[in-house]
């Protein structure tokens, strides 16, 4: 007899940012869970119960568990999403890694209290002017090179969602930003017209992050 799904419970705040990847894989997956959006009034008396003392943590059957790129392996080795052999998972990491590097990059100036005003602005500029496009860049060529539409091996995997997630914020601050990359606009597109998303991207709560 097959093991029963585990009841998956994700915490995070009412924003993509750190959670959305998540959302995403389960979604994708077409396992039930409870998407729990916390609210800032309730995150005092939250955190000290928390596995790592921050968001997104995932309770798997009762059990917390912390730190969103483990959570999003985890997940994609379960529901068959981190590439088929050991080479496509490895593109996979390797993605994953380019995401997060831009994701820190992102956040940092958006929300260091401890920047001035001047320092935000030249970290946004540096961020705009070279960290997007090597970004891009690098995500562009593998398309470019890659045999199928997928950024590793030949069926959709973590680093596809990971990829349209991330370009999903910047376009919302940035409408043109795809304009020069005619590869990675179509792999966003196809990600993001998945089947298994529609009725989730269409009622999800439009945030800045």
């Amino acid at each position: 007899m097959a093991s029963p799904s585990p009841k998956y419970k994700l915490y995070y705040f009412n924003f993509r940012g750190r959670g959305e990847l998540i959302r995403l894989l389960l979604h994708t997956a077409q396992v039930e869970f409870i998407d729990h959006r916390v609210q800032p009034s309730d995150w005092p008396e939250l955190k000290p119960n928390t596995p790592e003392g921050h968001v997104p943590f995932l309770e798997v059957d009762g059990v917390q568990y912390g730190e969103s790129l483990p959570l999003a392996r985890y997940l994609a080795k379960k529901y068959n999403l981190m590439g088929d052999t050991e080479l496509d998972q490895l593109n996979a990491d390797i993605i994953l890694n380019y995401v997060d590097q831009l994701r820190l990059d992102y956040v940092r100036f958006k929300t260091d209290s401890l920047l001035t005003p001047e320092q935000k602005q030249i970290l946004e500029e540096k961020f705009q002017k070279q960290d997007v496009p090597k970004f891009m860049n690098k995500i562009e060529k593998r398309l470019v090179k890659s045999t199928s539409k997928y950024l590793a091996g030949d069926k959709l995997s973590i680093a596809d969602l990971a990829v349209a997630d991330v370009l999903d914020t910047f376009i919302k601050e940035n409408p043109s930003v795809l304009n020069s990359y005619p590869s990675l606009s179509d792999h966003k597109a196809m990600v993001m017209g998945l089947p298994q998303l529609s009725n989730y991207l269409s009622c999800r709560p439009d945030t800045k992050l």
